[in-house]
Order: structure tokens, then sequence, then C-alpha cells
């Protein structure tokens, strides 16, 4: 009996579920790869296209409604500069701002004016008060938003309008999430193929 014991073969696993969970790891870091591949691509190549074509939009718009602030300050004498600051602002969707020759701020249509001594030394305004289209991005608050500014020459000074570009930084927020379900369906598909191939190759 105990001749019979020492013969008995060792337990193995089988042939085919062997193969069948070697042909599934395969398959599924396969999937894994591609689905890595095109994040990175869509990320770094798409993701980044899209946020500069919508910045540069953005900043033609800013720039004609800007344009068309200084017409008016140069031909409107009959209203109030505060008064034609605060139309054009809430016409815009932006703050509007007007500073004279000397880069003092004249009129604000968010900001008390006394609180903004030193805003006619922003880059944008000193670029329009040298007769050029000013230009800059840069945040602001204590969780610092990116803003557009965007500054133009007017007889006597310079207006600026600015734009938060916070819906263009939840536009990107919201694709990233978008893309982030994307993957998770595209793995748990890889998953479920890969299963399924494996199950079809071991008994084939």
């Amino acid at each position: 009996m105990a001749t019979e014991a020492q013969a008995q073969p060792v337990a193995s696993a089988p042939p085919k579920r062997t193969s069948r969970l070697r042909v599934f790891v395969l398959l599924f870091i396969s999937f894994l790869v591609l689905i890595a591949a095109a994040a990175f691509a869509t990320i770094y190549s798409t993701e980044s296209f899209w946020q500069k074509a919508l910045r540069d939009q953005t900043t033609r718009d800013l720039t004609q409604k800007a344009q068309m602030f200084a017409t008016r300050v140069n031909t409107d004498r009959s209203t109030k500069i505060a008064d034609l600051t605060a139309q054009a602002g809430q016409q815009a969707g932006a703050r509007a701002t007007v500073v004279d020759g000397n880069g003092k701020v004249v009129a604000d249509s968010q900001i008390p004016v006394a609180s903004l001594e030193k805003e006619g030394e922003r880059p944008e305004f000193s670029a329009a008060l040298r007769g050029e289209t000013g230009v800059e991005t840069r945040g602001r608050g204590a969780f610092p938003v990116p803003v557009l500014y965007v500054a133009v020459p007017v007889s006597g000074g310079a207006v600026r309008l600015a734009y938060s570009l916070a819906d263009i930084d939840a536009a990107i927020s919201e694709e990233r999430r978008m893309l982030v379900l994307g993957c998770t369906v595209a793995v748990l598909a890889g998953l479920i193929i890969s299963a399924l191939t494996a199950r079809m190759v071991s008994t084939s």
C-alpha cells in the first residue's frame, strides 16, 4: 500500500487552463497598452490644440469688444466715462477699465478706482499707452484663476477689458472627466473581450 501511495502522480494544472490564462493575460495587456497610448495622445495633442484654439478665439473676440469700447470712448462725449465703462463691461460680459495718458485709472466697472492706484502700470496698459494692443494672461485672486486682459489705445489714454478663463478650464476638466470615463469603459471592454477570446482559443 505504501508503494501504491508513492506511485501516485503529483497533480498539475490542466494544460487548457494554463493556455487560457496565458492568452487572457497577453490580450488584456495589449488592450491596456493601446488604451494608454490613445489617452496619452489625446491629452498631449488633441487637448492642447483644443485649449489653444479656445483661448485664441476668446482673445480675438475680447480684442474686438475692446476696440468697440475704445471707439465709443473716443466718440461719445455726452456720456460720463464711468457710465460708458459700466455699459461696456456689461455688454462684453467682462470687467472694463479706463486709464488716462499717465496710467491713472479714471473708471472701472467692478472695482473702486481708489484701490487701483498702480493698475495703469500693468504690461497690457503699458503697451496700449505706446499705441499698441496689449494682451496679457495672469492669475487673479487667492486661488488664481487665469484672466485674459486686452488693452487698446484711445485718445488721451487706454481702455481694457478683462475676461475670466475659468469657463475654458472647466471645459478642459469636463473633457478629461469624459476621457477617464471612456478609458474605464475601454478597460472593461478589453477585459471581457480578452476573457471570451481566451476561452474560445482554449476550447478549439
